[in-house]
């Protein structure tokens, strides 16, 4: 029987054999020691699950918002909601506890609320930048959010440090470079659905877009081609002066991130554009060969502003009676 007990795979037959052996032994019958079989206990050590990261993509404004999920064994789950600024750190920030299923209803309103999806974020990355957008606070010297304080430290456990953008853990930069096909596409990226609210913030546009109103209602007769020229004389003007220091680079970190993003959302191509966009902007500005996306985004941006303005001035009411 012991002999049949190592050959035999089944588990039927190997039961069969065992209860034979033990009624041997039960009959004072001296029987070779065999070790039973390991199984699985029924009962296991809870194990912790993981924590979950989301974020979404970037507005006009360079905000965005952030989702840290910390569950805990016996306590329910750590929810960390806060929107991030790269120009002014933490603007907002929220943390309480909840169960697994308020967490799904949570997140389900949030979707509901947010014009584009949120994305998977790995949770350490979340972290990281939770703790970029809390020290930049501190340099712009404004206020922390109170709430952040208390989550400060479950955010420090989960963090870990990022030498650059998450984007390059999944697309790599020298297979991007030089690749002038997706550059010249660059400007096609304003015509994204998730680009479209993307503008200049009013005051640094604004004398541009007077500049480009006074060519355009200038009192001296200018050619067609007079006229274009002036307007691109003014767009160079508006490149080169914006996007000569910190706010190219910061336009280069925003289309890294965005990458992203879109890579997240299945849109590879559009992410590779971002990507190849982005990596163009760690050059200076070549003012014969201009940014295609800063391009497109001053022009866009100068429009706009120039579009409302107009709108404004239709929908007031004249002051003279028409007789």
């Amino acid at each position: 029987l012991y002999r049949m007990l190592e050959v035999s795979k089944e588990k039927k037959v190997r039961k069969i054999i065992r209860r034979s052996l033990y009624r041997l032994k039960g009959k004072g019958i001296a029987v070779e020691g065999v070790l039973p079989e390991k199984g699985r206990p029924i009962l296991h050590p809870l194990q912790a699950e993981p924590s979950k990261g989301f974020g979404s993509g970037i507005d006009s404004l360079g905000q965005r918002l952030l989702l840290l999920v910390a569950p805990h064994m016996g306590r329910g789950w750590t929810v960390m909601e806060g929107v991030v600024s790269d120009t002014q750190g933490l603007v907002d920030f929220l943390g309480e506890e909840m169960t697994r299923k308020g967490f799904r209803t949570f997140f389900g309103e949030i979707q509901k609320r947010c014009p584009f999806p949120l994305v998977e974020v790995e949770p350490s990355y979340v972290g990281f930048l939770f703790n970029q957008a809390h020290q930049l606070t501190l340099q712009k010297g404004r206020p922390l959010p109170q709430t952040y304080l208390s989550f400060k430290k479950e955010i420090e456990n989960i963090k870990k440090e990022y030498e650059g953008p998450l984007i390059y853990s999944y697309l790599q930069a020298d297979e991007i470079t030089g690749d002038d096909r997706k550059l010249r596409r660059a400007g096609d990226l304003l015509k994204a659905d998730i680009f479209s609210g993307w503008r200049i913030e009013e005051d640094q546009i604004r004398p541009y877009a007077d500049a480009v109103w006074e060519a355009e209602e200038s009192k001296i007769v200018l050619t067609p081609i007079q006229k274009e020229a002036r307007f691109q004389e003014i767009y160079q003007k508006a490149l080169s002066e914006l996007f000569s220091g910190e706010r190219r680079l910061l336009y280069q970190r925003r289309l890294e991130e965005m990458a992203y993003y879109l890579y997240k959302l299945g849109r590879e191509e559009e992410a590779k554009i971002s990507l190849s966009t982005a990596v163009d902007l760690e050059k200076p500005l070549n003012p014969f060969q201009p940014n295609p996306f800063l391009f497109q985004l001053v022009t866009k941006s100068i429009f706009t502003l120039l579009a409302e303005a107009y709108e404004k001035k239709v929908m007031e009411p004249s002051l003279i009676d028409k007789p």
